[in-house]
């Protein structure tokens, strides 16, 4: 995957070429201080220098919202927390705690970041009061256990910095995308982002200050002594990420969402986008669907698109339509689902008839597509990290209200 493949695949990149054929999308760029909160650094470094003094990531804290609106209420009723009621017993009086063990560790205050907050929250009302975050490629839809409803839905600025805060997907985007690129190379700060100029020169469209060859790159000696620091000096080399805000539609059904192919610029193949369920609508609607997805292709896609190796997401409405969800670039992270990369890069493919490929039948499903999400999400059953978890929890709770003489 070359870098100038993965820039042309930003959101705020494609979105202004497909704004018709696409999502409504508000773009928000994103300072610095927000993305170091992302990373789990000091967001407002001291004059000491970013990160003076902090030992590893800090833990998780919620913004400090203006608004005043907490993320994710939930969707009814009040549940107790088994972990605040395990420790009570040294943080509360009641149970022969002082209650001021954090007094000799206030540590940093939560930041505040109003500016972006209100920009945030004019755009999702703007887009109806709901939106679907991402960033500049990925959205957090590994952090989806953090909603109350499941999904990546977010009404306001707090539910967007949880998920993001709380997504690989987008610590990827942050620290790995650019530098998983074959010609990546990272030069001094402060480099151009990819908004400041067309695509046709990828050395002003990247932090690759050498990419042209001649530039301000460092010797191979200085890239490998700087590798190891990567991590805490990416958010201050200039690149620019933004925010994407998409128009969040409730009533959206995984099966007619579909994954194209595109190598040397022929589509040579398309996938279930969901390749984890079967629906029984879906192989007889796929031939359908197949023509509808060529022509828009043809028409819309291979015309504006630049790259030469990609794929791009659509989504087919009842009434034939199809809508653009997105571009990724070819390889790299991006998932193949029901085919292979080796499969897609056989020299005969696409020369004879698109193959269309969807889960033909209920033990057909491919497993292992799940990303990120913590397997005791998944698993609730007789043994399972959950079980004996919530068990210990009501055997603590028991004993706790026993030694009160509180019927539990």
């Amino acid at each position: 995957m070359l870098l100038e493949e993965l820039l042309r695949c930003q959101i705020q990149e494609w979105y202004p070429a497909f704004r018709r054929h696409t999502v409504p999308t508000a773009i928000i760029p994103l300072p610095a201080a927000f993305l170091r909160y992302l990373a789990g650094r000091t967001a407002y470094p001291g004059p000491d220098g970013p990160d003076e003094g902090e030992q590893g990531p800090l833990p998780f804290v919620p913004p400090t919202l203006t608004s005043g609106r907490a993320p994710f209420p939930p969707l009814q009723g009040h549940f107790p927390d088994p972990v605040s009621l395990l420790d009570r017993d040294n943080t509360d009086p009641l149970f022969g705690g002082s209650g001021s063990d954090s007094d000799d560790d206030e540590g940093l205050p939560p930041p505040a970041f109003p500016e972006l907050e209100a920009a945030v929250d004019a755009a999702i009302a703007g887009l109806g009061g709901a939106a679907l975050p991402k960033l500049n490629w990925s959205a957090p839809k590994d952090a989806v256990f953090m909603a109350a409803d499941g999904t990546v839905r977010c009404t306001c600025f707090a539910e967007v910095a949880m998920l993001l805060r709380a997504s690989d997907c987008v610590a990827h985007d942050l620290v790995s995308a650019r530098r998983s690129c074959h010609d990546f190379l990272r030069a001094k700060p402060v480099r151009r982002n990819a908004a400041e100029g067309g695509l046709s020169d990828p050395g002003e469209n990247c932090s690759d200050g050498g990419a042209r060859g001649g530039g301000s790159g460092a010797p191979e000696e200085d890239a490998e002594q700087e590798s190891s620091d990567d991590d805490e000096t990416w958010v201050d080399d200039g690149f620019q990420y933004y925010l994407a805000l998409r128009k969040w539609y409730p009533g959206l059904r995984p099966e007619s969402e579909f994954r194209c192919f595109v190598r040397g610029r022929k589509l040579v193949g398309v996938s279930q986008r969901d390749p984890s369920a079967y629906y029984p609508s879906l192989p007889g609607w796929s031939a359908e669907v197949q023509p509808k997805i060529e022509d828009f292709f043809e028409e819309f896609i291979e015309p504006q698109f630049a790259s030469e190796n990609y794929t791009f997401d659509v989504y087919v409405r009842a009434d034939g339509r199809v809508k653009l969800i997105d571009f990724n670039p070819w390889g790299g992270y991006t998932l193949p689902l029901l085919f292979t990369w080796e499969e897609l890069e056989e020299e005969q493919r696409g020369e004879d008839e698109l193959e269309f490929r969807v889960v033909m039948q209920q033990g057909a499903v491919r497993p292992g597509l799940m990303t990120a999400i913590p397997y005791d999400m998944l698993d609730w059953g007789d043994g399972s990290g959950w079980d004996v978890f919530l068990k210990k929890a009501g055997n603590e709770l028991d004993r706790q209200m026993a030694s009160l003489g509180v019927d539990s």
